[in-house]
């Protein structure tokens, strides 16, 4: 017995002196070059030889503008392009450090393309053509549309619709992007000039006949040339009637028989006429008669009445709004245009042989209704890692233009938001509000609550090693963010006693005690009798712990031999998706026989989770 004494005595004071001060050594960045887009994240490690204490320090040459790196190793590249440097330095020995290149690429974004159609036309004077705009690379497809040199050479309305000057040439009408003024497309109109051969006039009807103040409609037909528009005239002058530009002849009121001419715009030498008689008037017991008698319209519509007249073959009448103007108009036909007002108005119809005899309608005009605009954003909730990409999608109903603009409160520093509604979070834990605003009112809008947790539990992958030294996870004794990890020994070996010394990242986790005060806990080693060695400590970030046994027979390695045990830090510090580094420094283990032995322990890898 005091022999084995001797023996395993000075065995253990050299396993508790190779637990001194690790050395400096040289540092290792892997990888050593990568390329990514702007805005993305890289992963880099670092290994530090030779050394206890396997911290680095990571840093950026250039500072926060040539992008970011946290203790982890977990690199965010700058929005602007170009070649960046990674440093990774020996925590302990700041002359030790190595480097890493990153080479950081623009994001490209879609290019707003404007296309015409058609690209060129060729129409009369005075004639239309109907252009129509398409716009790619953007989701806003408006455009603006406009004449060069102005509404002299021609008007262009907001749908495209070209109307020709009455000159001849070719002018340009362009449309602009909404969403990028710089983008255009043009089309080119060619307005022919007027062709003048053999010009012919005639007017239909000929002849006709009508009473005091009627109307007549006359037409003319003008051939051999392609500018059909003629001057109407009255011979004699107003006293003898007068005639519209569109060839609608009112009598006077006096019987006779008139000319009315129709000549040739294109050649004033060519013209024709017809000959209207008017007659007297035959007045009996004049009655006239609207219909309908009431009506309602909305706001600024129109609303169409009739007017019989009877006792007379004069059954013209002469439409008034009382109150005027500003209660709404009335055509010469009867049609009612309401006022952009509510209330209840009266159009009336007035003989034109008898004033003296009217009738009227009453007209509701209903106030508009105007549709509430209101934006929905989908999700409205949602819960992503550090980086990651969540797709908004926003309604607008209420308006045509369903527009709306994206944007995240608090600023970039709280994540990004595409104009299409694509939120990238930002590196950091925390819950961010993305809003979208409708174009077409910017009082209304709507939010997503996006979350970024920080960890709650912690996860564990065994290592892929089956038959050597490893270190397991505790599935029964590990919960929430506690993690309780067992020493498994070779396959069909046997053995007294092991002892190891563990390093953590001290900025997300610390070690945690098992099983009472101990930082250590022996699973299958028989301790027997005095001496017996179970000691456990703790210094900074680092664990040296060591169990063996006396007086009894080795013991098969057929479960776990140990147990330690660490707590990730649930804070900000330490967000969800982190990668926490465990390393093994020193390990020794005692055989069944033979002399103490340094052994290579495997470990898994441990993450941060919800």
């Amino acid at each position: 017995m005091k022999t084995w004494m001797k023996l395993i005595v000075p065995l253990l004071i050299g396993a508790l002196a190779a637990c001194s001060d690790p050395d400096s050594g040289p540092v290792t960045v892997t990888p050593k070059n990568v390329t990514v887009k702007a805005g993305a994240k890289t992963t880099f490690s670092a290994s530090v030889k030779d050394a206890k204490d396997p911290r680095v320090l990571w840093s950026v040459e250039g500072g926060d503008s040539h992008g970011t790196i946290s203790s982890a190793g977990i690199y965010t590249a700058p929005a602007a392009a170009g070649t960046y440097t990674v440093v990774a330095t020996n925590a302990v020995d700041t002359s030790k450090q190595d480097s890493a290149t990153v080479k950081v690429e623009a994001v490209q974004t879609p290019t707003v393309i404007v296309k015409v159609t058609p690209e060129v036309a060729t129409i009369g004077q005075g004639t239309v053509a109907n252009l129509t705009a398409e716009v790619s690379g953007s989701s806003i497809t408006a455009v603006q549309w406009a004449v060069e040199g102005g509404d002299e050479n021609g008007i262009v309305s907001s749908t495209g619709r070209y109307t020709a000057p009455n000159k001849a040439g070719t002018f340009t009408v362009t449309a602009t992007s909404v969403a990028d003024p710089t983008k255009k497309a043009s089309a080119a109109i060619t307005v022919e000039p007027v062709v003048v051969a053999d010009v012919k006039v005639a007017v239909t009807p000929a002849s006709a006949s009508t009473t005091w103040d009627g109307t007549v409609q006359l037409t003319a037909e003008v051939t051999g040339t392609n500018n059909l528009a003629v001057q109407w005239a009255v011979e004699g002058g107003d006293a003898n009637g007068y005639v519209s530009s569109t060839g609608v002849y009112r009598a006077p009121k006096k019987t006779g028989t008139f000319t009315v001419t129709a000549t040739s715009v294109a050649d004033s030498t060519k013209k024709a006429s017809a000959s209207i008689t008017v007659e007297a008037v035959v007045v009996e017991a004049v009655v006239v008669a609207v219909s309908p008698k009431t009506g309602t319209v909305v706001q600024d519509a129109s609303f169409t009445l009739s007017a019989h007249v009877t006792g007379t073959n004069n059954v013209a009448v002469l439409w008034s709004v009382d109150g005027g103007d500003d209660n709404g108009t009335v055509s010469s036909t009867g049609v009612y245009r309401a006022p952009r007002r509510a209330g209840t108005f009266t159009v009336t119809a007035t003989s034109v042989v008898d004033p003296t005899k009217s009738d009227s309608a009453t007209l509701t005009v209903d106030p508009i209704v105007v549709p509430t605009v209101a934006v929905s954003v989908t999700p409205k909730t949602a819960t992503v890692g550090q980086g990651a990409v969540v797709n908004l999608t926003a309604e607008v109903t209420g308006a045509s233009v369903v527009a709306v603009t994206w944007a995240v409160e608090g600023g970039a520093t709280n994540g990004t938001v595409t104009s299409s509604g694509v939120y990238t979070a930002p590196n950091k834990p925390g819950t961010y509000t993305v809003t979208a605003t409708s174009v077409a009112d910017a009082s209304k809008s709507d939010s997503a609550t996006i979350t970024v947790p920080v960890a709650g539990t912690v996860s564990y992958v065994d290592p892929s090693e089956t038959t050597g030294w490893r270190l397991v996870r505790n599935a029964a004794l590990s919960s929430g963010n506690t993690l309780v990890l067992d020493l498994v020994g070779p396959t069909g070996q046997s053995g007294r006693g092991a002892d190891l010394t563990l390093g953590l990242d001290a900025a997300t986790a610390s070690w945690s005690t098992v099983e009472g005060s101990e930082y250590v806990a022996n699973r299958g080693y028989t301790l027997g009798a005095a001496p017996r060695l179970l000691k456990s400590g703790v210094k900074g970030s680092t664990l040296r712990v060591g169990v063996y046994q006396k007086g009894a027979p080795a013991q098969a390695y057929t479960g776990a031999l140990l147990s330690v045990a660490l707590t990730v830090n649930a804070s900000a510090e330490t967000p969800a998706g982190t990668v926490v580094p465990l390393n093994v420094l020193k390990a020794h283990a005692l055989p069944a026989s033979g002399s103490l032995q340094t052994i290579n322990v495997a470990v898994g890898t441990i993450t941060t989770a919800q």
